[in-house]
Order: structure tokens, then C-alpha cells, then sequence
């Protein structure tokens, strides 16, 4: 959706037509559930997420400021839904190893293709969330720099040098997974 499209709407509904909401959730639906999903890396939890965000837009759309770009606004409220889901996994996981011991998973079959797709997404997942952020705004979403550093009040060469250490330890983190793999098949040729 273009911007001026986008700014139409946003003064329909400031001045009380609830129902265009439809349109711009309709517009940036797509790119907030796949955001959601690289940061939280599970499906359901992706869902749940981006239907918050649209309700929590709602909510708070007199706060969205005129004349900035809609989607920098959802994707901030997108980042802190993520980060706040983060949090209570991690809370919630901590209670479960105090009350259960955890038996070891079984490794299901996969095609070769989904378990390059499952190490990308664990190497992602190891990165801080700020980090994922960025990375998955700039390379997944496609979104600029200067987009990016209004979101996390950043500045623009903040924003563009946490995205470069955070692409290197991302390339780094499936290096070392290759490398790892790499010996494990060394050691049993021997």
C-alpha cells in the first residue's frame, strides 16, 4: 500500500471511521505474522502475536503520529509484543524445569532443504532480540536504515553498524554449525 493511500485511511479513521482499520490491517498483515514468526520462530505463537499487534493498534492509533511511516509504527509495536512473549516463554520455562525434569526429545526425519531452513532459524533464534529485529527488518522486510533507527530511537550509524555485527555473528553461527558437522563426518569416516 503506498504511503499517501495509507495516510488517507489513517485520517478516515481518526476522524471516525473505524471500519477502514480493516484496510491497512489487511495491507500489513502478511509482512507483520512473517516478522513475527522469524522472531518468535514458532507458527502459533506467530498468529497470536500479530493479532495482538492489530488489536493493540487499535487501541493506541491516536498515538500514531501523521506523517510517519504506518508500518515502522506497527513493526515497533510488533518488536515489543515479540519481546514481551519472549519474556513470559522464558519465565514459563524456568518454572518448568523447577517442577519437571525434561526427557530428551526425539529427532524427527527431514528433508534436507527443512533442516537448512531449521538451522537458520536456530542460529536467528540464538541472536539477542534486538538484533533479530534489525536483521530481520533490513533483510527480511526490506526495510531502510532510516526506518529502522526511527523505531528503535536509534541513530542511523547505531542502527547500521548493530545490523553488520549482528549479519556477522548470524554468518558466524551457522559457520561454526557447519564446521561442527564437518567433523562429526570426519571422525566416522575414520
Amino acid at each position: 500500500m503506498e504511503q499517501a493511500e495509507t495516510e488517507r485511511i489513517v485520517k478516515a479513521i481518526k476522524l471516525g471511521d473505524s471500519e477502514s482499520y480493516g484496510k491497512l490491517v489487511e495491507a500489513y498483515q502478511q509482512q507483520i505474522f512473517r516478522y513475527c514468526f522469524h522472531m518468535l520462530g514458532q507458527l502459533q505463537e506467530a498468529e497470536d502475536v500479530t493479532q495482538d499487534v492489530f488489536v493493540k493498534g487499535f487501541e493506541r492509533f491516536k498515538q500514531y503520529q501523521e506523517g510517519t511511516y504506518f508500518g515502522a509504527w506497527l513493526y515497533k509495536i510488533a518488536y515489543r509484543e515479540c519481546l514481551n512473549k519472549l519474556k513470559r516463554a522464558k519465565t514459563y520455562e524456568r518454572l518448568i524445569r523447577l517442577f519437571v525434569r525434561t526427557a530428551p526429545r526425539a529427532e524427527s526425519d527431514r528433508a534436507p532443504d527443512a533442516e537448512y531452513n531449521a538451522e537458520l532459524r536456530q542460529a536467528m533464534l540464538r541472536l539477542n532480540p534486538e538484533d533479530r529485529h534489525i536483521i530481520l527488518l533490513r533483510i527480511v522486510e526490506e526495510n531502510r536504515f532510516e526506518d529502522i533507527a526511527e523505531q528503535l530511537n536509534m541513530s542511523y550509524a547505531a542502527v547500521r553498524k548493530r545490523y553488520e555485527r549482528a549479519k556477522r555473528r548470524l554468518k558466524n553461527g551457522l559457520s561454526e554449525k557447519e564446521g561442527e558437522s564437518d567433523e562429526q563426518g570426519r571422525s566416522l569416516s575414520y
